[in-house]
């Protein structure tokens, strides 16, 4: 996990790249700009968020960095063209640099917001049989002790992303332009995904990537896309879309297979990569609405593109 000294240290290198000392009249120029400036005394402060150690270190370094690279900037324009060098060359639009990433190990991701960084964490529980296939207590001839607890993910989570426990979602995925990322493994399948009641699932499904793939691509009420061959961080797999109904709202929930994760809405568009690591299916499950934005979709893509597996 990246810490404070060295976020510190990567800001001072930073700063310490250009000259060590300013000349006497770019100080006395700046002080005097800074003196003869007018102070705004009335700000508003709209949200208060409590903002972690690493986020204030970070957060005082730039602030240091853009103070100084303003000041030296306004010396610039005030008649000595050459103070502090050549003029930066213009940045084009929607080309912003990104902050650096933060990493964190974590055993489960934390519920709410997260900072805009790299985590590893383990998606299927604490212990086997948490996240086993099978509902608990288990339908009739439903038998699966669960993959590894050891199991982990490594994603990249964009800024403005927020953690439900099972993955990481933005508007808490609900229509109509929510987005989410969740983790599960496929289970046995509801004859009618349209629940409402709260009985156990009835169709069988082995623990195989094709016995879960096939299942759904098969059942006569779920529209599904041809399955195809697919890749994720080296496992091999299968991909399918699942496409929810827009008359959901007359079910209690919209749940294909349980356990597993229901519809957050009419027309909720589902991408699923079933995969086998080692010997344990797992399912990758990509969720957005046809009004998702596309920043957000492709937000959505890179995070796939970015998970990385340890059995």
């Amino acid at each position: 996990m990246t810490d404070d000294r060295s976020l510190e240290r990567a800001a001072r290198s930073w700063i310490e790249a250009g000259p060590s000392r300013a000349p006497d009249r770019v100080v006395k120029v700046a002080l005097d700009l800074i003196a003869t400036t007018p102070q705004e005394r009335d700000l508003r402060v709209l949200r208060r968020i409590n903002m972690p150690t690493y986020a204030r270190v970070a957060a005082a370094a730039v602030i240091g960095v853009l103070a100084i690279g303003g000041a030296l900037f306004l010396v610039g324009r005030t008649g000595d063209s050459n103070v502090g060098g050549p003029a930066p060359s213009a940045t084009p639009a929607g080309s912003l640099s990104p902050s650096p990433s933060q990493t964190a190990t974590v055993s489960t991701l934390p519920d709410g917001p997260l900072a805009a960084g790299t985590y590893t964490y383990q998606p299927f529980g604490s212990g086997p049989g948490v996240d086993s296939t099978c509902m608990q207590p288990p339908p009739p001839g439903c038998d699966d002790p669960g993959p590894p607890a050891s199991m982990s993910v490594t994603l990249t989570v964009p800024d403005g992303w927020e953690s439900f426990g099972l993955g990481v979602w933005i508007d808490e995925s609900a229509p109509p332009g929510g987005a989410a990322l969740g983790f599960n493994r496929g289970a046995w399948l509801f004859s009618d995904p349209c629940r409402k009641d709260e009985g156990n699932p009835d169709i069988p499904v082995g623990p195989a990537v094709d016995d879960f793939v096939d299942a759904l691509a098969n059942h006569p009420l779920l529209d599904t896309t041809t399955p195809v061959d697919v890749t994720v961080d080296g496992y091999a797999g299968k991909a399918l879309d699942l496409q929810v109904p827009d008359d959901i709202l007359v079910c209690t929930v919209y749940r294909p297979w349980e356990p597993g994760i229901y519809a957050q809405g009419p027309g909720h568009l589902w991408h699923l990569r079933v995969i086998d690591v080692d010997g344990d299916r797992v399912v990758i499950q990509s969720m957005e609405y046809a009004d998702t934005p596309s920043q957000r979709r492709t937000e959505l893509e890179a995070m796939v593109d970015s998970i990385q597996i340890e059995p």
